[in-house]
């Protein structure tokens, strides 16, 4: 009886095995053909003009917010006379379920033409409202620099800042607005950060 059990268990982590051999490839395609989807979606006004490039990996210096990896993978969207915006990975590690993954896509003048969160935890049907498919109060920075506002309107209501927090879920839009706000401040004093050389 022991023995039907062990080579039960060594059938099935062989096959177990075998399918997520099979299907890792799978995965990490699907996973390549949602991202750039998402950079579509999310630089569709400057794909007009221009085209989507291949990432860039920036080093950064110490000083960088943490709402930034390193290294930091910056997309470059280019039309025939250069670089006329970028799409970059941010995140902020304060979300009420943990890490929350976003991307800006940003013209020449730092100006956010599409922000999107596209991996979170967030409690459903309170802090899951930074989602597109939930809400659309992500779409509100849409069209903001960082220096249309004063360093503290960068921030929720609740904070005595402008952007609208959630009923009974502070916590998530106040993460996404602090990291925003720490990302676009260091590129406003950091702007040769997001030039690409191609």
């Amino acid at each position: 009886m022991t023995l039907r059990l062990a080579a039960f268990g060594l059938i099935t982590s062989l096959f177990v095995g075998v399918i997520y051999v099979i299907t890792k490839p799978l995965i990490i395609e699907a996973k390549e053909e949602a991202r750039i989807a998402q950079l579509y979606a999310l630089a569709k006004p400057l794909l007009s003009k221009g085209a989507i490039q291949t990432p860039v990996r920036k080093e950064l210096p110490s000083s960088a917010p943490t709402s930034l990896e390193r290294p930091l993978m910056i997309t470059p969207i280019t039309d025939s006379n250069g670089q006329i915006g970028s799409v970059i990975p941010f995140r902020s590690t304060e979300g009420y379920s943990g890490t929350i993954q976003l991307l800006i896509a940003l013209d020449q003048d730092q100006r956010i033409v599409g922000l999107r969160a596209i991996d979170h935890k967030e409690t459903p049907g309170l802090g899951d409202k930074i989602d597109t498919r939930k809400t659309d109060w992500i779409l509100s920075f849409n069209g903001l620099s960082y220096e249309d506002l004063s360093p503290n309107d960068w921030a929720v209501d609740k904070d005595g800042g402008r952007f609208d927090s959630f009923t009974g879920a502070t916590i998530t839009p106040r993460a996404v607005v602090n990291a925003l706000r720490d990302t676009l401040s260091y590129f406003n004093a950091n702007p040769e950060l997001l030039e690409v050389s191609l």
